[in-house]
């Protein structure tokens, strides 16, 4: 009977061994992003332009970085919208750069809204 126990036992921990193996495998921590800065102006040509620096604030590289800006007007209407993404943006590495807004009534810009997304390569997220 006690061999019997102490085979079941063994045969469980074996099994939840597997188990717990499988499930952390193929997942790598996700890399995360700050905005730490945004700045609306406008441009040489009078094109509104947003003027953002991003950090990933991880351990991770973040193999692809995304960031969408949705530009509103006083009253709030989206009146544009934009993206641009990195490749590789390394842990502790900022990116700065400038986003032009996209859409007919970008002149009445006023306001704008970030979000930032990390993914891979193959386009999930």
């Amino acid at each position: 009977m006690t061999k019997r126990l102490v085979s079941s036992f063994i045969l469980i921990a074996i099994l939840l061994l597997a188990v717990s193996s499988c499930m952390g495998s193929g997942s790598a921590p996700r890399a995360t992003l700050a905005i730490l800065n945004k700045e609306m102006a406008r441009d040489d040509t009078g094109a509104v332009v947003a003027r953002i620096t991003v950090k990933n604030t991880s351990r991770s590289v973040a193999e692809l970085a995304e960031v969408a800006v949705d530009f509103y007007d006083a009253r709030k209407n989206l009146v544009g919208s934009a993206s641009d993404s990195v490749m590789n943006l390394g842990p502790d590495e900022t990116w700065e750069f400038e986003i032009t807004c996209r859409g007919e009534r970008c002149c009445d810009a006023a306001s704008c809204e970030i979000k930032a997304t990390t993914g891979t390569s193959s386009g999930r997220f």
